[in-house]
């Protein structure tokens, strides 16, 4: 992990405590979808083809300079 997927990491954190902590005391079906859409959201950019391309335009910079 570098510092700049820090505030990515924070946002994600702060999400989803926000939805467990609503999901606990508020539950709702409707609640329940939305964080699981969320959570495959962030698993899909941490793991998808997003957090790859940012990988790959990194390196190209980095070799460019």
């Amino acid at each position: 992990m570098t510092a700049k997927d820090l505030p990515r990491v924070i946002i994600t954190a702060v999400i989803m405590t926000y939805f467990g902590y609503a999901l606990i005391n508020h539950w709702s079906e409707g609640l329940e979808e939305t964080l699981k859409n969320v959570v495959m959201l962030a698993v899909g950019f941490w793991l998808g083809s997003s957090k790859g391309s940012s990988d790959k335009a990194a390196t190209i910079e980095r070799i460019s300079q």
